[in-house]
Parts: structure tokens; sequence; C-alpha cells
């Protein structure tokens, strides 16, 4: 802002065919006063103009004259790409097609240069030494964002118009915000051997209106959203997605580099240097790069930005401005960094805009105290005033109530909230029509102890089912405040699809009641179970219990031998489960978790014992299954996700307690189950598989027009199962064991493996309307069977950046 009611805004005009900035672009302003300016040498452009100011002309010599409206840019997308003339002017044509296609990193000074920057980057990074410790300044604001001009008609304001008393137009032109959270918070960190030691948090200072969710489950989400940036590592995290940094080593194949100028104005000399993808459809960096020219090729300053063509959800701005300064020992470390994001979210022109900046003032321990380096802005200040009156406000309690209603799926009764609605009705083979109705307990009712319960009646089957589970944390937290340390007993009856017990999603979901093939191999499973669960603020964690079992087959299912038939299966075990995800990150909600994958491993090892009770009650046997995940960034190339598995069964145990594969007869596309194999089609005592999948996040698709503007995004996967009956299937029946299941002619219904692996592949594009994935899944092995899908389409609900 300069004076009453001028503004400002600045940007870059580069070549939309070579990606070079273009010098010298003349700007008219057109409007109540029509005057020019003109752009800078490196491309650059700085405009002052009035409210009654409407457009901004660009034309320049070999460029069709580009026209845009003044609210449609903004600090963050102030990017303009002018089109070379094709036609008409020959030798402009020409010179354009030499401008895009004679770069070239070989004799390429400005590449030279980068190189000689890149291999310092290990001699010039302050962390670099044995040990050391620091405080951190974090600060977040977040903004709601409306277009200027739907200001007036926003149903935002007029239901809360004390918001518009600190609505901020300026920060962002185009877009007036609304301040709605911000936190301030410092944390000391030491480092021994450049790994985190550990942390102290010395204060928090914030403002939040996240009432009906889980605080720290949101700081979570938003420290995976905006990382911690900097030009030392390879890549620089988004969510879930990761860009290449300019000064990685693979940055000069994707990149283009220009010296664009020489600063002398500091101590030592600067080096400023453009940089553009080489390919403007590419999720990279575009913007300038400074560095020192005293033979270090240290990084100073960086001030970067993604352009508008890359393929990232929602994201309509994302601007990066990081500064380093020197030690005493004459190395850097990144001082201060700050991210702006701008999300295009909602409706009506409604967006989120935040802000997130870090400040290191220097590579040692300062005070123990919450300490402010910078003042806040005004934008930031009216974040404590919005947020006070908002959680004053019942129609905005009422609001935030709804939209917690519908991401949990229960609607809050006070003491006692019902659901998850989406389970209300559901359908199968076996129940026919399936109604079932439940809920659980609330803070309100107590923190510290929980129940949950239902109660479900099948039309066809004609069976009562129900559940009730009793929790009681034995720390002062909730049972869902991590770390949790608990106490649960449950006791149900209801009906099982063999193989599922691991699953994340419950069977009587309506979406999962459409099936393909036939859903008759089933059993009712009535459980009771004492489990102690133990979580660490390491991530390492432990449950140890007890369950007993008591299976009754139905459908096409039986327990026969050569002795009759059993009515019932029972069995006894002690069970224990050990998991560790260093790292780990995770979106809670108040009664859920919804991991964040940062790249970290995740280790699971389970162990039951079996407990002979008495004469033919319950089986001598260990079972012993383990996994291994991880997920590997490969910057430009996208993410591969790899999972590992094992499991094996010492002693014998009949049919229904095999290892039994985690099938698939949805239409949905499930992550960790195999998607073309019938349920209890496969049984072992033994297996390993391996799990694959890779998303390109549009490596080759956005090369492609009609699918770049699309925005999809190209995947591939394969599972791989190898497992076998070590003594075959004749010595697991007999007295005391059961007979394996056969179908009316007579075939096997559980089959064992054998010297063939169960392969199953799937290619597939997600990102339809950013939310649909769709695979092509198709069975390798096993083919010989009849009534089984070697092909099949199969869709999944998923969103990401």
């Amino acid at each position: 802002m300069v004076n009453g009611q001028a503004k400002k805004i600045s940007g870059l005009i580069v070549d939309a065919v070579g990606g070079e900035p273009i010098p010298m672009v003349s700007i008219s302003i057109l409007g109540a006063q029509p005057r020019g300016v003109g752009g800078g040498p490196d491309g650059t452009f700085t405009i002052r103009f009035d409210s009654l100011s409407q457009k901004l002309r660009f034309s320049a010599m070999g460029y069709r004259t580009y026209t845009v409206s003044i609210d449609s840019l903004s600090v963050l997308r102030g990017r303009v790409f002018m089109q070379p003339v094709t036609s008409g002017l020959s030798e402009v044509t020409i010179t354009a097609k030499r401008r895009s296609a004679r770069y070239r990193n070989k004799n390429n000074p400005a590449v030279e240069f980068i190189r000689q920057a890149i291999s310092h980057l290990d001699s010039n990074n302050a962390r670099n030494t044995a040990g050391y410790s620091f405080n951190e300044y974090e600060k977040l604001c977040m903004s709601l964002s409306i277009d200027d001009g739907k200001v007036g008609s926003s149903r935002l304001l007029k239901k809360f118009p004390y918001l518009k008393t600190n609505i901020d137009s300026i920060s962002y032109p185009g877009r007036s915000l609304v301040p709605v959270f911000i936190r301030e918070k410092a944390t000391r960190y030491n480092y021994k051997e450049q790994e985190l030691k550990d942390s102290v948090l010395l204060g928090v200072n914030e403002a939040r209106i996240d009432l009906y969710l889980d605080e720290d489950g949101f700081d979570a989400f938003m420290d995976k959203l905006y990382g911690h940036p900097d030009l030392y590592s390879h890549d620089i995290a988004l969510g879930n997605r990761r860009f290449l940094s300019p000064l990685s080593p693979m940055a000069p194949t994707f990149y283009r580099y220009y010296i664009t100028d020489t600063i002398k104005t500091t101590h030592p000399w600067q080096l400023k240097m453009s940089v553009f993808p080489r390919n403007r459809e590419e999720t990279l960096f575009s913007g300038f790069l400074y560095f020192t020219l005293d033979g270090t090729y240290a990084i100073q300053h960086a001030e970067l930005y993604v352009n508008d063509h890359a393929n990232i959800n929602w994201v309509e701005a994302l601007n990066l401005e990081l500064s380093y300064r020197k030690d005493s020992a004459g190395k850097y470390f990144l001082a201060k960094s700050k991210m702006a994001v701008g999300l295009g979210i909602f409706e009506q022109g409604m967006g989120v805009f935040g802000e997130k900046t870090f400040i290191i003032p220097s590579l040692s321990a300062g005070p123990d105290t919450l300490e402010r380096p910078e003042p806040l802005g005004k934008n930031e200040l009216a974040a404590f005033a919005n947020v006070d009156s908002l959680k004053r406000s019942r129609s905005f309690r009422r609001t935030m109530a709804f939209g917690a209603s519908l991401l949990s799926g229960y609607v809050d009764g006070g003491l006692f909230e019902l659901g998850p609605f989406f389970t209300f009705y559901s359908f199968n083979p076996v129940e026919g029509s399936r109604i079932r109705l439940g809920g659980r307990t609330t803070n309100s009712f107590s923190k510290r102890i929980f129940f949950d319960a239902y109660g479900a009646y099948g039309t066809k089957d004609k069976v009562f089912k129900y559940a009730l589970t009793s929790t009681v944390s034995l720390t002062p937290r909730s049972i869902y405040e991590f770390p949790v340390r608990s106490l649960s007993v449950s006791n149900s009856y209801d009906i099982q699809v063999p193989g599922q017990e691991f699953r994340y999603v419950s069977d009587d979901n309506i979406l999962l009641s459409f099936r393909r093939g036939l859903n008759d191999r089933m059993w009712y499973n009535r459980k009771w179970q004492m489990e102690y669960f133990h979580e660490t603020r390491t991530h390492f964690s432990f449950k140890v219990g007890l369950n007993y079992q008591q299976l009754t087959p139905t459908g096409v299912l039986t327990f026969k031998n050569n002795q009759g038939r059993d009515r019932h299966l029972n069995t006894t075990e002690l069970f224990t489960e050990l998991r560790w995800a260093p790292h780990e990150n995770f979106f809670q909600g108040k009664r859920y978790r919804k991991p964040i994958n940062n790249g970290h491993p995740i280790y699971t090892l389970r162990f039951a014992q079996g407990i002979r009770t008495g004469k033919g009650r319950g089986y001598n046997y260990q079972r012993l299954v383990s996994s291994v995940s991880k997920r590997f960034f490969l910057s430009q190339f996208g993410n591969t996700d790899v999972m590992v598995e094992g499991g094996i069964i010492f002693g014998k145990v009949p049919y229904p307690l095999l290892l039994i594969p985690r099938a698939n007869q949805t239409y949905s596309y499930e992550l960790f189950s195999y998607n073309l194999m019938s349920y209890m089609e496969f049984g072992s005592d033994r297996y390993a598989a391996l799990h694959v999948q890779h998303s390109f996040n549009g490596f080759f698709l956005n090369k492609i027009p009609l699918f770049k503007k699309l925005e999809l995004r190209e995947i591939f996967s394969m599972k791989i199962l190898e497992g076998n009956l070590r003594r075959g299937i004749k010595s697991y029946t007999g007295k005391g064991f059961y007979d394996f299941p056969v179908d009316e002619k007579g075939n096997l219904l559980i089959n064992a493996l054998g010297k063939k692996p169960y392969i199953e592949a799937s290619v597939g594009v997600s990102n339809i309307f950013k939310v649909l994935r769709v695979e092509w899944v198709h069975r390798l092995t096993h083919l010989e069977r009849k009534g089984i899908d070697n092909n099949g389409i199969r869709a999944r609900l998923q969103v990401d950046f």
C-alpha cells in the first residue's frame, strides 16, 4: 500500500515457450487513468495502481499482447506468460525457436556455476557438525480468502458481519483475507551426529477455531503440508508431494538456469540467477537464487514460486522465500524461511491462504522461553480478535459441529453420539438386509472411560448381533490422545468374512455391500477380548491381551470331520503386537486417526499363542505375522510404497485358523488386499508377500495436453503372495480337525497356493475430479479355477495434493 487506496503488485514476465524472462516489456495500466510503465531487464515488474484501475496490458516485440485483470494477479500469482508470435513476423518466429532450442547444459556458464554450488553444499552446510542445539521460532497464520468481487455477496460475511472489521484486502491482491488461525511456537532442537536427539517445547501462543477437531492432529497436518523447506535438502515437501530442489544433483536435468545480475552492494558480492523448469508443466520451482561470489558458491537467498501449470490439487499459488546466514565457523544455515500457500478449496470464490514462517536466530541454544524475533503483522494480530468473536457465536459453533459430524460419521447427542451413520443399513447374501444402530460415549460423559456399542439384525438370517466395548485410559488424558495407555474389554457376536480381521473399514459399510461373485463364506463369531495398549513418545507401541472366540459356520462353510459335524469351533489365544513407527505423524479427529505418510518405515510384529482349555476345546499353536512398510519419495518421478509381510503357524490347526489372505470382492480398490482374489480362496500355514505401488504424480500424463488439462496422474501396482501348507491339506483334516469345504461339484473352496505364487498387477489413473482413483486390475496366476475374474475395474476415493 502506498497512499490512500493505492496498491502495489509485483511479478515476473517469462517466455511461455522457452521459460526465459522477457526484458523491458511495456506495461499499460488500463482504467480511470491510463498510463504506462516498463518491466525490468530481468523480466520483473512492480506496479503501483489505484483502486479504479481495472486491467494490465503487456506488450513486447515478437510476442502477442497479453491483457489481464488486476484482480486476477497477486504477489503470489503475478506470473505472466507471453506467447511468441507464430505468424506474420517470420524473423520473430525464428528467434523464438532458437531461444527454445539453443539452451544446453554443455558450455553453459550458469550451469557450470550451479554445479559448483551443488558440489559445495556439504562443505557450506553448518549442520554438518558433530552436534549442535538451537531455538526455532515458528509462526503459522491462516485466513479464509474471498475473491474481491464476491465480498459483498459472501455468505460468510453476511452471517458473521463482525469479520469485516479485520478484513485484509492488501496482502493478497485480488483476494480479501479473513484471519481465523494463528499459532506461534518456540522449540529447542538438540542434534548429535546430524540426527535429532531430542526436542523441548519452550512455549506456544495461539488462537484457533478448530474446536471440534483434534488440535494435535490438525497441527500435524499443517506441519506435513508446509514441511521444513531447505535448499540443502534434495527435495522440498508440500503435503505428500516432493518438489525437486533447484540445488539437487539431478536439478540441471530438469531446470534451466540464467545468470541475471551481479549485485555489488553486498559484501561479498552476490550472483543473481534465474531458474525455470525445462518443461513448464513440471511440478518445479521458478524464481531467483542468490549466491556469494567469494569462491564458496554458498546460497544466500532464494525467492521461488510454483507456476499455475503445475499439477497440484487446489493450490492456486505457492511462494517460498529462504534466507541463509553465516555462523561463527564461516558456514551457512537456514536462518529464515517463509512459505505462503493459496488454496482454492471451496466454491463461491472461497479459499484458504496460509503463511508459515520459521526463524532460527543462531545455531546455538537461546532462552528457555517463547521469544518473538519479529513483531506480528496487522493480519496476524487480527486473527486473535476474529477467533474470539467466532468462539462466542452460537451459529458458528453449530456450523462447526455439523462439519465435525460429516467428517466423523457420528451425530453428537451430548453424553452419547450416534453412528457411524454409513453402517445403519447394508446387505449381504447371508443376512439379507442388515439394520444396525450404535454409538459411543463422548468426553462430556467421561474423558477417561469410554463405551462403544451397537446392535444389528439381519432380515434373512433373523439373528441379532451386538458388540460392547469398554475402554479405560490409564493416564490423565483421553484414550485418543497420544501417547495412549489403556485397558479395554469387549464382548461381541457378529457375522464375519474370514481373513478380514485387520481391515481398516467395517464390512457393514453400505458402500461395501456391492460385491462381485458369491459372498457366502462366513461364520458367526462370539468373542470376548481383554487388551492392554501402551504407546511411547518414540512411537513404539505394544498390545498384550487374551481373546476367546466361538466360531459358527454359515453360508457354504461347514465344520465337518469323520466324526460328524461340529456346531462350534472354540479357540483361546494369548496375543501381543509390537509396532514401531519412527517419526510418525497422523491427522486425528476426536475419535480416529489417519496416518500421514512421511516416508519413514513402519514395523509390526504380531504373535499369538493358542491355548487348549479342555477336552475338545482349543488348540495348541503359535502364529507369528510381521510386516514392514515404507514410502520412497523420488522427486519428479513420484513415490513408491512398498510393504513386505510374512507369517507362519507352528503347530496343527483346523482350516478356519489358517493364515487366510485379505481378499476383496467389492468394487472398491483396497490398498492392502488382493483385489481379484475371492474370500477364503487360499489358506496357508506360512506365507510371504510383497506389495509395490508407484504413483508417478502425472510425470507422463502432464506432457499430453488433454490429460494435462484433466490433471490426471498415473499409478502402477503389483502384489505377490507366496505360501503353502507344509504338510499338505490332508494333514489338517481328521479327528479334532475339519474337512476342507467343497462346492456342490466336490471342488475345494479353500486351496493351497502350492509352488506357484498368486500375482496381480494394476494400472490406473488417479485425481479424477480430484477425488477418484480408477484402476484396471489383472490377475496373472492361478487362472485355472472356475468362477474367478482375471480382470476387473476398481475405484477408490482418494484425496491428495
